[in-house]
């Protein structure tokens, strides 16, 4: 094999240089020694060794009559030398055509003869050449000759092997005195032999005190997780790599303190002589395991209430539908309204609210349920083992404890909660494994319907839940078709001023005419239109559809007529409904005057500044506001103070009822008081006989509109039923004396 590499630095002794080796094999004077025994026994002037470690370039470490700057010239002359053509004899160097262009043949020192071995290392492969080489030529070393230089070839490769081995030995010393792990090594009796400092500090002693001592007694067995495990592993052979296995342990002992630590240990065994030697490399993993419990805890349980969180709740569930066959059921309760709560009093008295509920019901509840925080305001339960027909129960108990009265930073707090609940029982099918999302799902949906149905009660999930849902998303599908074709249309309702009879504005009520279904009221799909993504684009459309409209209607009895729009939650929170009315009243040319919008209560009670201002900012422009439906929920007076209002409306439901009804009339009574004590104006909605409108007039309500007068009417019906009204309004029928009985 070709050698070459720079030259190294050398020492002169009797003619002879020796390489001293600083960044490969540390080769020591025998080699010097060797070169010098093979020239004396090839009889030559000239003799020199070569190595090459690993990948590394060949180098001259020893050479015998030729100086150091020669080294280049010594690598290139034995040529292609490998383990294949082990042996290269050339009897006169200036005869053969392969040394023509050699620097040594050609001048100095004029090598004539040359003969060199290849030396072969453990795997049999090419590590360096033995050459000798003389100025005369010769036909051959002969027998002797070459059998002596095969066994200095030989020596050779037993000193290359040494000198590895003690490298490798220093290198080992090294690395296991540089402390980057605890080491202990024991001999085949398994007491120490050798501790690193790294291993000291751990266990708190000294390697001599360690030294003699059986390797178990750094390892108690009192302190291991499995004693009897622990120790076979300390004594056992090396067989897991040859099982394909890992050979490491989890370990326990004293640390330099007292305290105990874990041990992440891995071994490695080795011959010594005819037993075996051990190396055991230890981990301090304590500080990991304690930061993993810390990480798991935050994964696995609420910050806020100390509960198992969802992700706890879900596994525990997974493993009870996994695990058996035995009864389960899956509640979540959701507290009512409870960002009013966050919105009035704060977060931190929210924050205080669920950390109550979640103790009241860990002490309401059985020690079998777990009890665990969905996020937000819900909470779910899994009841393990308690039967169907008695789960009831225990829900009625969760509603119980939760509505009973809470003190919250001074404040007085009474909750109302709803629970959807979900057994496994009717997960269970033919075709299909019973699964946690799937229970959870339903009893979601069983949530949603308690809450539908006015909240503070337990809802059990059915089939026809399920159906809702599938055709709420198939209705969302329809009407986002209808939009885009057009289906949609205005239809418009007269509002009466009580005082004159005259009509003074119109409301715009949305209708849908369905291809197949016909004209469908806002009952059928007002609902999901409102709570699906395609509101926001509907209620920008009705704000300048009903603006071209009402920019035709005539005046009546000299004032003009203005339109009621009715507003979606998300047009106020969502949109810029300021820029959607400046819009639609730039291209109609309407007077801000003759728009009336009307906010409902599910705005209402979810207050936001920007909506606030932009309401505010509306109303400085000269658009009307209007609260719709007043009475009819949680609405409040503070509702009345918080939004800038011009008019309340009271709904139909009080209005149909209040002839008969005492307290309805009684609402309707009061609703008027408070609203004219705030120079608000009054609209009563419903009204469908003389004597309502009759009353409403007595109580000092301002307008109303119904059946009475006009039912909600097409655009062009509107047009003729308002241009009658406009050209004769005296003659209104509503202006005419009700006819008397008998």
């Amino acid at each position: 094999m070709p050698f070459s590499s720079p030259p190294a630095n050398d020492v002169s002794e009797r003619g002879l240089r020796v390489s001293d080796g600083h960044d490969a094999i540390a080769f020591g004077e025998e080699f010097g020694d060797l070169v010098a025994l093979a020239a004396r026994v090839a009889d030559t002037p000239f003799a020199w060794i070569a190595f090459a470690e690993g990948d590394a370039p060949a180098r001259v470490v020893a050479r015998f009559g030729v100086d150091a700057g020669l080294d280049p010239q010594l690598l290139a002359l034995p040529g292609t030398l490998d383990a294949e053509v082990p042996r290269l004899t050339v009897a006169d160097a200036r005869e053969d055509a392969c040394f023509a262009g050699a620097t040594l043949v050609a001048a100095y020192p004029g090598i004539r003869f040359l003969h060199a071995q290849v030396l072969l290392g453990e795997n049999g492969s090419a590590i360096g050449t033995l050459a000798v080489a003389d100025r005369q030529p010769r036909p051959s070393c002969g027998r002797d000759t070459l059998q002596a230089l095969d066994r200095l070839a030989a020596l050779g490769e037993r000193l290359v092997e040494r000198h590895a081995l003690q490298r490798r030995n220093r290198i080992a010393t090294q690395i296991m005195q540089a402390g980057f792990s605890a080491m202990i090594i024991t001999d085949e009796d398994g007491q120490v032999t050798l501790a690193n400092r790294a291993a000291e500090l751990l266990f708190g002693m000294r390697g001599r005190r360690m030294r003699g001592m059986p390797v178990e007694l750094l390892f108690p067995s009192q302190l291991q997780v499995d004693p009897v495990a622990a120790s076979a592993w300390l004594h056992a052979a090396d067989v897991d790599a040859a099982l394909g296995r890992a050979p490491q342990a989890r370990l326990r002992a004293f640390g330099p303190n007292g305290d105990v630590r874990t041990l992440e240990a891995s071994r490695c065994t080795w011959q010594l002589g005819r037993g075996q030697g051990k190396a055991i490399i230890l981990r301090d993993i304590t500080d990991d395991l304690a930061q993993q419990a810390t990480l798991r805890q935050l994964a696995l349980y609420d910050a806020l209430t100390g509960l198992p969180n969802r992700t706890a709740l879900v596994e525990t569930l997974t493993s009870h539908l996994e695990a058996t066959d035995a009864p389960l059921s899956l509640a979540l309760l959701g507290i009512d309204n409870f960002k009013t709560i966050n919105d009035t009093l704060g977060h931190a008295a929210g924050d205080s609210v669920l950390q109550t509920t979640a103790s009241r019901l860990r002490l309401a509840l059985p020690a079998s349920a777990h009890v665990g925080r969905f996020g937000g305001d819900e909470f779910g339960v899994l009841f393990a083992g308690i039967p169907d027909d008695e789960v009831g129960a225990h829900l009625d108990r969760m509603l119980l404890v939760v509505g009973e009265p809470m003190d919250v930073a001074g404040s007085p707090i009474h909750l109302e909660a709803s629970v959807g609940v979900a057994v496994r029982a009717e997960l269970n099918t033919e075709d299909s494994l019973p699964s946690a999302s799937e229970l959870i799902a339903r009893a979601d949906l069983a949530l949603y319907k308690a809450k539908a149905r006015g909240g503070r009660q337990w809802c059990r999930y059915d089939l026809g839940m399920r159906r809702e849902v599938i055709e709420r998303r198939m209705l969302e599908i329809e009407l986002r078709r209808a939009f885009a074709r057009g289906e949609f249309e205005l239809h418009y309702q007269p509002q009466i001023d009580l005082a004159s009879g005259l009509t003074f504005g119109a409301e715009a009520l949305l209708r849908w005419r369905h291809p197949e279904r016909g004209l469908l009221p806002p009952a059928a799909f007002l609902d999901v239109l409102a709570g699906s993504a395609l509101a926001n684009d509907v209620g920008r459309w009705i704000i300048r559809q009903a603006c071209r409209d009402a920019a035709s209607w005539p005046d009546v009895g000299g004032r003009p007529v203005a339109i009621s729009i009715n507003l979606f939650p998300g047009q106020v929170h969502e949109t810029d409904l300021g820029e959607d009315v400046d819009a639609a009243l730039l291209e109609t040319g309407l007077a801000p005057e003759r728009i009336e919008l009307e906010i409902t209560e599910t705005i209402a009670l979810n207050p936001d500044d920007n909506a606030s201002r932009a309401l505010a900012a509306l109303r400085r422009r000269g658009v009307k506001l209007s609260f719709d439906d007043f009475g009819t929920g949680f609405a409040s007076l503070s509702m009345l103070q918080r939004f800038p209002i011009d008019r309340v409306k009271i709904d139909r439901s009080f209005v149909r009822d209040m002839l008969d009804n005492r307290g309805d009339a009684a609402i309707v009574r009061s609703i008027v008081l408070i609203s004219r004590n705030m120079e608000l104006h009054v609209t009563a909605e419903g009204v469908e006989n003389h004597a309502q409108a009759a009353l409403l007039r007595g109580l000092g309500c301002n307008a109303a509109q119904g059946f009475l007068y006009s039912p909600a009417l097409a655009p062009r019906a509107f047009d003729k039923w308002l241009a009658a009204q406009a050209s004769d309004p005296v003659r209104a029928p509503w202006l005419a004396p009700e006819p008397q009985d008998g």
